[in-house]
């Protein structure tokens, strides 16, 4: 059976459209899988799994036939070796089936199917530097080398949506009536108006969303697997707003601060005001300038040390550059707890 017959019969299965043998067949060898890690097996230990599981039963026939041909009369354990091969090689096959739809990703089919009745381009970065694609509602695609965009020549009434392989820096126009969906194999990113990247990891098996500006919302990907998942084993939901971001794997979504935060006037580009030439300045209003500048909480474990002062030059620095220097000068340091920065002592 091919892999296709495989995807077929495991089809009918999820759609109820199998008899009661393939039914049994397909519960039974499942649910002896357990919590195995299935994703971790790659496509030729499934054909050695195959090669060597056929091989065994070959030697276990070969028994068999060699005494039908000398006239000898089988016994009845030769007899049930018969059925037990039989019996392998049905399995075999949908355990291997099983295996396959494991590793397999229908996203993007998903996506394609549903989007039929639309002209969709299907793009490829293959130079060596990013490439900008502009999309029918004035949007644009930053596509990073290696990645792949599939996206409608021309978007539907009501919404729109991309198909991303890869990583890309997403650019959208604002259309509040038609909100804008980013589809991966693992996650749906979804915009109104904003800016962000998508990032595949490089084991293929989570995903990242940053945000430059605006808000975003990251789910699951429903449609990645033929299985329908259970609302309990769905990773819930988040929003994202600038600098932060999200990170996928194992059906859990987990929000963080992004490597490089960006002070909100320069993500919006627009006029910055702050004065980051601090003379004799508490901690206090510090951390407020700060907090204010990049639209991040900083807060303390030990409140005293915010009647602190500073003096230093942190222009042209970046926010983690800066806290490095404030937390020298005082014997702190600090780390990211969620989408917070926390300040505390060194012990």
């Amino acid at each position: 059976m091919d892999q296709k017959s495989f995807l077929d019969l495991l089809t009918r299965y999820n759609q109820g459209n199998v008899t009661e043998a393939e039914k049994l067949w397909i519960n039974k060898w499942y649910h002896k899988l357990g919590d195995q890690n299935l994703s971790d097996l790659s496509d030729s230990d499934l054909q050695l799994m195959e090669d060597r599981s056929w091989i065994a039963i070959g030697n276990k026939t070969q028994k068999i036939d060699t005494q039908y041909l000398s006239g000898q009369k089988p016994s009845k354990s030769i007899k049930l070796w018969r059925y037990v091969a039989i019996a392998a090689s049905i399995t075999l096959v949908v355990l291997i089936g099983l295996l396959y739809t494991s590793n397999y990703n229908q996203a993007e089919r998903s996506f394609v199917n549903d989007n039929d009745d639309l002209a969709l381009i299907n793009e490829t970065n293959n130079s060596n530097r990013p490439i900008i694609i502009s999309l029918s509602d004035q949007s644009r695609i930053t596509l990073e080398p290696g990645s792949n965009i599939i996206y409608p020549k021309v978007f539907a009434a009501d919404k729109r949506t991309v198909f991303l392989k890869g990583n890309a820096f997403f650019s959208v126009s604002k259309n509040p009536k038609k909100p804008f969906l980013v589809f991966n194999e693992k996650v749906v990113v979804k915009v109104l108006g904003t800016s962000f990247f998508v990032r595949s990891s490089k084991d293929n098996r989570g995903a990242q969303v940053s945000v430059r500006t605006g808000k975003v919302q990251v789910k699951e990907n429903e449609k990645r697997t033929l299985f329908s998942l259970s609302a309990k084993k769905l990773a819930k939901p988040i929003l994202l707003t600038p600098n932060q971001k999200g990170v996928f794997a194992n059906h859990s979504l987990k929000k963080t601060l992004i490597e490089k935060p960006l002070p909100l006037a320069v993500a919006y580009n627009r006029p910055s005001h702050v004065n980051y030439n601090f003379k004799e300045e508490s901690l206090k209003k510090i951390f407020a300038t700060l907090s204010c500048a990049y639209g991040i909480e900083i807060r303390t474990i030990d409140t005293r040390i915010l009647d602190y002062t500073f003096t230093g030059d942190l222009a042209d620095k970046g926010l983690y550059e800066q806290l490095d220097l404030i937390c020298g000068s005082i014997s702190r340091k600090y780390t990211i707890q969620g989408t917070s920065i926390v300040v505390s002592d060194k012990n």
